[in-house]
C-alpha cells in the first residue's frame, strides 16, 4: 500500500518531544524525598570572577516535523534534525561545525522526494494506537540527540556547554543549562531561596540522579533589564554537571560564564536565558535546515513519488 501525505500543517505536533510538560509543574522522580544538598549552609553564593577556559564549546540542536504520512494502516513522520557547535578561543567566538539530516521515522527504506532525501528510522517496537504521534516525535528527538552526541564526541579538550540536561558522555568537563522549570527538585523550604537570588548569585549545589547518572546541580540568576514586569523565574537557570572532578569549581565558573553570555530582549524574546552563542547557532541551524514553506511545496509537488510502504 502506498504512502500518502497525511498532514503538511503539523504545527500542532510541534513541541511534543521537546519539553516533557506544557504547563503543569511536576516533581522530578524521587524528589523532594531524596533531596541531598552538596553544600551547606543553604544560602545564596557568589564567586570571584575567573577567566573562561579555552577552548570553550557550545553545542545545540534543532528538530522540525515536516510532514506526516499514512498508508492507511500506519503513520510515518518526515522530519529534519540539525546540530551545531560554536567555539570560543583566543578571545573570539566562531561557528565550528553544523550537521543536518532528514529522517523518516517509521520508514524502512530511504525516501527521495525531489531534492529531499529522508533516511529511514524504524520505530523501536510498535507503539500503542493512542501513542503513535508521541512515539514518532520521540524518534525524531532521539535522532537530534544522536546528532548532537556525534558532534560533541569530536570536540577535544576544553569545556563543553550544552543547551539542556547533560545526557551525553565525554572525556572532559561539561555543563548543561535548563531554561524552563516544569520539574521541581527542591523541597519547599529550600525552594524559597530561588526568589531571593540576585543576578550573579547561585544556590548551593545539590545531587541529581537520572537514569544511572549522578550529577551536581544548582540554580543561578542572570542579569535582568530594569524595565518590564517579570515572573519570579525570569533569568533563572538550572545548571548541572556530572558528579566527578572539581564540579565545585565549575559551579563558581558558571557565575562568570552565563551572566556574561545572557541575551537581551531587544534581540531575543527568550532573553536572558537564551545565551548569545546558542541563539546565534539556532538561527544558523534554521537557515541550513531550509524554509518550512519551501519544503512543504516540494513535498506537495512530489506527492506521487511516495511509492509503496
Amino acid at each position: 500500500m502506498a504512502w500518502r501525505l497525511y498532514a503538511l500543517d503539523v504545527s500542532r505536533l510541534e513541541g511534543m518531544a521537546g519539553e516533557a510538560f506544557s504547563g503543569a509543574t511536576v516533581w522530578e522522580e524521587g524528589y523532594p524525598a531524596s533531596f541531598q544538598p552538596l553544600e551547606e549552609p543553604w544560602e545564596a553564593r557568589r564567586a570571584d570572577p575567573v577567566p573562561w577556559p579555552e577552548p570553550l564549546y557550545f553545542v545545540d540542536g534543532r528538530e522540525r516535523v515536516e510532514a506526516v504520512l499514512s498508508d492507511g494502516r500506519r503513520l510515518a513522520l518526515l522530519g529534519c534534525v540539525a546540530a551545531g557547535a560554536v567555539v570560543y578561543q583566543q578571545g573570539n567566538m566562531r561557528l565550528l561545525e553544523t550537521r543536518v539530516r532528514r529522517v523518516g521515522v517509521g520508514l524502512e527504506e530511504a525516501l527521495r522526494l525531489g531534492e529531499l532525501v529522508y533516511e529511514p528510522l524504524p520505530l523501536e517496537g510498535p507503539p500503542s494506537p493512542g501513542d503513535v504521534l508521541t512515539a514518532l516525535q520521540e524518534g525524531l528527538r532521539k535522532a537530534r540527540t544522536l546528532l548532537e552526541e556525534k558532534l560533541a564526541g569530536a570536540l577535544t579538550g576544553g569545556l563543553l556547554v550544552v543547551d539542556g540536561p547533560v545526557r551525553l558522555r565525554r572525556q572532559g568537563p561539561v555543563l548543561g543549562y535548563i531554561k524552563t522549570h516544569w520539574a521541581r527538585y527542591l523541597p519547599e523550604d529550600r525552594e524559597a531561596l530561588l526568589s531571593t537570588l540576585k543576578p550573579g548569585e547561585r544556590t548551593p549545589m545539590f545531587r541529581v540522579r537520572r537514569k544511572g547518572q549522578e550529577l551536581a546541580s544548582w540554580y543561578l540568576r542572570l542579569p535582568l533589564t530594569p524595565e518590564g514586569v517579570r515572573p519570579p523565574e525570569s533569568g533563572l537557570l538550572r545548571v548541572e554537571t556530572p558528579l566527578q572532578g572539581d564540579f565545585g569549581a565549575l559551579a563558581d565558573l558558571s557565575l562568570s560564564l552565563f551572566p556574561a553570555l545572557a541575551s537581551h530582549p531587544v534581540k531575543d524574546p527568550r532573553a536572558p536565558q537564551n545565551l548569545l552563542p546558542v541563539g546565534g547557532l539556532e538561527r544558523e541551524l534554521a537557515r541550513r535546515m531550509g524554509s518550512r514553506e519551501v519544503v512543504a511545496r516540494i513535498l506537495a509537488r512530489h506527492q506521487d513519488d511516495l511509492g509503496g510502504g
